[in-house]
């Protein structure tokens, strides 16, 4: 009985969900003066930004029996406009929002929404008004601030505050700073590395005198928290030399062989060419 008296005399209804909260006066007033209430004891006009949130918001209004209804933050300036949400700037407009016959610009300034609340076939869909019409003033109020998500961009939707990290961040409010894991010290040399495995850190290898790197020596720790790759490899000079042999008697040999067939096929074109035909080699009785 308490809360339902002080819900009374504030006239205002609240929703405590995650996101933002939805408000509305028990006073009617003009879409300005609504606006202005709204931004002086919220934050603004409420701005609907899906089908989903627009049967919420209708589920908490009290539902009426005929005019005034509420008003909702979305406007347009001129006839041939489009209507623009306020605010957040919201582009959601479904394709069964408006009542039937919606909008009609009766009255060639109806450049403000209100949107019905009732009991009929209507209720939650929307009719263009005249601005200076008094109707209800539904808005909201922000749960995003400053300090809500610490390294990121906070977005609130309908029972739910989402923050999206900045890069090298992570967690549900981006508290936590995204790390590679460590790296292990090499056998045959050393790893040195600055800013404790965190983004934008890199890593060193050095090899012991007497051994030689392949690749590239520096990697660094991504925003994926995976670190650059691929790792240098580390061998003996003895190793590298017997590569390098190894690879230089490949070569000879795949080379040798190349020559050999060659050679064999321009005898075998040779042979062919001295074996001609009898009757290419003399000439015929009718021809002497």
């Amino acid at each position: 009985m308490k809360w339902t008296l002080i819900l009374l005399l504030v006239g205002c209804l609240v929703d405590a969900t995650m996101g933002w909260t939805y408000h509305n006066s028990s006073r009617p007033m003009s879409w300005s003066q609504a606006r202005n209430w709204c931004k002086t004891h919220h934050t603004d006009m409420v701005v609907i930004q899906s089908q989903e949130e627009n049967d919420y918001l209708v589920s908490l209004l009290k539902k009426r029996s005929g005019a005034p209804y509420y008003w909702i933050g979305i406007t347009k300036s001129h006839k041939n406009e489009t209507w623009t949400w306020i605010g957040n700037n919201s582009t959601w407009i479904g394709n069964q929002s408006w009542a039937a016959n919606e909008p009609n610009n009766n009255h060639i300034t109806e450049f403000c929404v209100e949107i019905y609340v009732n009991n009929g076939p209507n209720n939650g869909k929307w009719n263009d008004e005249k601005c200076g019409n008094k109707k209800y003033p539904v808005c909201y109020k922000a749960q995003c601030n400053a300090t809500t998500c610490g390294r990121g961009t906070c977005l609130e939707t309908i029972r739910n505050v989402t923050c999206l990290c900045d890069p090298g961040f992570k967690g549900d409010r981006c508290q936590t700073v995204v790390e590679c894991s460590p790296l292990s010290q090499p056998n045959d040399g050393s790893l040195s590395c600055s800013g404790a495995n965190r983004i934008n850190s890199t890593c060193r290898y050095k090899w012991l005198p007497g051994f030689l790197m392949m690749g590239w020596p520096d990697v660094s720790c991504g925003i994926t928290g995976s670190w650059s790759g691929p790792r240098p490899v580390c061998t003996s000079y003895k190793q590298a030399l017997m590569a390098v042999a190894g690879c230089a008697s490949l070569l000879l040999l795949s080379c040798f062989c190349f020559c050999w067939m060659k050679r064999r096929r321009r005898k075998k074109l040779a042979q062919a060419q001295v074996r001609q035909p009898d009757d290419l080699m003399s000439p015929s009785i009718e021809e002497q």
